[in-house]
């Protein structure tokens, strides 16, 4: 009888060193994922920020369009037709 139980709390204490074990690796694995998360979303700030960056200069290269040029209420261009026909006469 106290074989059985020196064979169980072996048993028990193998068990024990394993679990110990996978805890420790799925912890291990938990700070890796904590870690690359973070470099994830430090990578995506700062791509927003270049995207904020690229999207105020092209508002202020609208902007300076719009001072420097006047555009028709009509922004439609359509070239004229004698041009054309223009064209197809010094053939």
């Amino acid at each position: 009888m106290p074989k059985d139980i020196d064979d169980i709390y072996k048993k028990l204490d193998q068990n024990s060193k394993s679990h110990e074990k996978n805890h420790m690796k799925i912890g291990k694995e938990i700070n890796d994922l904590k870690k690359e998360v973070r470099d994830i979303a430090f990578k995506v700030d700062t791509m927003l920020e270049i995207l904020n960056s690229f999207t105020i200069m092209l508002s202020e290269d609208d902007e300076d369009l719009e001072e420097d040029y006047e555009f028709d209420s009509d922004e439609t261009w359509v070239p004229k037709e004698d041009y054309w026909e223009n064209d197809d006469e010094s053939v």
